[in-house]
């Protein structure tokens, strides 16, 4: 083998190799917006709402759907205790979505009905349609 076609030849080499190496430490995707202790650490199967903005304050959490708030509480998630003991029906801000598939809707009217939030798989937010007007809430 020539001088020539062996430096060629190991040039290609470490190309192939520079390229593959490249491809193996490509970074991850990126993680979805839901920190596993997010919605009491119940990871893929609850929707959260909270008092406060920016899922702050009193909390709670639902795996089914809810056709009217009016018997449920915000309890102390760790998240603080504004809201603490207050009606979740009208009174929610924020939400969290930690199902893996299922889209979730939070209604303004009891029987899901009215203007409405709708929260992707592994999404969370602050209810805009619903703030503070909340009553019902359905997966999709």
């Amino acid at each position: 083998m020539s001088p020539r076609f062996r430096n060629s030849a190991v040039a290609a080499a470490l190309a192939a190799a520079g390229t593959l190496g490249m491809l193996a430490t490509a970074a991850p995707a990126q993680a979805d917006s839901i920190p596993d202790d997010l919605c009491g650490g119940v990871i893929d199967v609850d929707y959260c709402l909270w008092y406060n903005s920016g899922q702050k304050g009193g909390w709670t959490a639902t795996y089914r759907d809810i056709s009217n708030w009016g018997d449920w509480h915000f309890t102390n998630g760790g998240q603080g205790t504004n809201g603490v003991g207050t009606l979740v029906k009208n009174n929610a801000a924020s939400y969290a979505n930690s199902h893996d598939s299922k889209t979730g809707v939070s209604y303004f009217n009891s029987n899901y009905a009215g203007a409405s939030d709708v929260a992707p798989p592994r999404d969370r937010g602050n209810l805009v349609n619903t703030y503070n007007n909340n009553a019902s809430f359905r997966w999709r």
